[in-house]
């Protein structure tokens, strides 16, 4: 599913993950960490965003894990920048890979 949300998404595009559960977390960074098309979002540019505060405060899961005392961890990933040609040949090349 990666690679269809890399065609989807224009340059920037970000991909908000959000969940109660740690393991999961941890999958799914791992994932879009191994993906050529994807970086992390730093938090540091992420202070403003509001749909941060949204997903960790607003939604009806989030309502019930802060008040059972839960945890809740969240990252945010942008897709790259590929207009350098070779750039893009080279996260081509490792999207393949990525599948193997």
């Amino acid at each position: 599913m990666l690679t269809d949300y890399a065609y989807i998404l224009k340059t920037g595009g970000r991909i908000y993950e959000v969940t109660d559960v740690k393991d999961l977390h941890d999958w799914n960074c791992k994932h879009l960490e191994m993906h050529p098309m994807f970086e992390r979002v730093p938090d540091s540019e992420l202070v403003d965003d509001p749909c941060i505060a949204a997903m960790r405060e607003e939604t009806d899961e989030a309502i019930k894990v802060i008040r059972n005392n839960g945890s809740i961890w969240h990252a945010v990933y942008r897709k790259k920048d590929m207009n350098d040609t070779k750039e893009k040949a080279e996260a081509e090349k490792d999207v393949l890979a990525y599948f193997l």
